[in-house]
């Protein structure tokens, strides 16, 4: 994934990364396909591969890439469809149209990737202490200024404690929100993590603090949020070994995140924590017993979330 990020440059943003283009601008940019097609025509794409829509991808762009010169009727009709206000579930029953499409590369909503937002994607693996298999920052969400990013540890056991931490002014701009023992087998199950960052925006900390966490985060999340580090605080990762104040720090371009804390500490901490064992305090939750079964068998999200098979 990060290999591919760093050759493969963002060349659509809509909220809530941007404030500029939403998904209805997206598709009166030509949606998906023009995405694509922009990809193919820098040699990103193997044209050649199976398509469920056609017989090769190549196929697909030419009937439905808008940006193209070949695109069928059909196309132009879809990508004309705006938002009319009228509920409906009959499939190009739009009597909204919009005038003219977006088909501005270089300064659209979607664009060409030599006039790209950025030379990278939208995703970046980094590794570190604190994350030894990895963890995922959508990076497109992320402002320049949070790229490198530095500060002291508030550590919850849990998306509830989390929130009530920033809405109890616990939270402090500068600080590095923690949120473990939510990952799949922590959890357990993986959920998403979007009440917390939704949170810190509204409280206006979103772009002066960080997250992280072993659970998961959705389309919708944005800001310095950085998630599925693995291994996850219930399989022993050394996020269950951070403390309220630890400074963590985080630097994309260098895909790199840390506690800045000797190995000696760490290993100190470990020891320590192998004898109360690695689960949340002072959380109440009731977990039924398919997901404790679960839970018993899950692997971190680096593997996939998927289930340890039995010998």
């Amino acid at each position: 994934i990060d290999e591919l990020s760093r050759r493969i440059p963002c060349i659509c943003k809509v909220a809530p990364n941007t404030k500029v283009y939403f998904i209805e601008d997206v598709h009166r940019a030509g949606g998906i396909p023009a995405i694509l097609g922009e990809l193919n025509r820098s040699g990103l794409l193997d044209p050649d591969v199976h398509s469920i829509h056609h017989d090769s991808l190549q196929g697909y762009l030419d009937d439905w890439d808008v940006r193209g010169g070949k695109a069928l009727p059909e196309a132009g009709r879809l990508f004309h469809a705006a938002p009319g206000g009228v509920r409906t579930t009959e499939m190009f029953s739009a009597t909204a149209l919009y005038k003219e499409l977006d088909v501005d590369a270089e300064n659209g909503c979607i664009r060409d990737t030599e006039h790209a937002y950025t030379a990278d994607g939208g995703l970046g693996i980094l590794k570190g202490n604190i994350a030894i298999d990895g963890c995922v920052v959508k990076t497109a969400g992320v402002p320049a200024d949070q790229w490198v990013f530095r500060g002291p540890a508030k550590v919850t056991e849990s998306q509830d404690e989390a929130v009530d931490a920033i809405l109890s002014g616990r939270i402090e701009a500068g600080d590095v929100v923690v949120v473990r023992y939510e990952g799949p087998k922590g959890g357990p199950g993986m959920q998403e993590m979007l009440y917390p960052t939704s949170y810190l925006k509204g409280v206006g900390l979103g772009p002066k603090c960080a997250l992280i966490t072993d659970g998961r985060f959705s389309g919708g999340s944005s800001g310095l949020s950085l998630g599925h580090i693995s291994p996850e605080a219930a399989s022993g990762g050394a996020i269950g070994l951070v403390r309220d104040g630890d400074i963590i720090s985080i630097d994309i371009p260098a895909r790199a995140i840390n506690v800045e804390l000797s190995d000696e500490e760490l290993a100190a901490r470990r020891t320590e924590q192998d004898k109360l064992g690695w689960k949340p305090a002072n959380r109440d939750r009731k977990v039924s017993n398919s997901l404790k079964i679960f839970a018993m068998l899950a692997q971190s999200a680096d593997k996939g979330a998927a289930r340890r098979q039995l010998d």
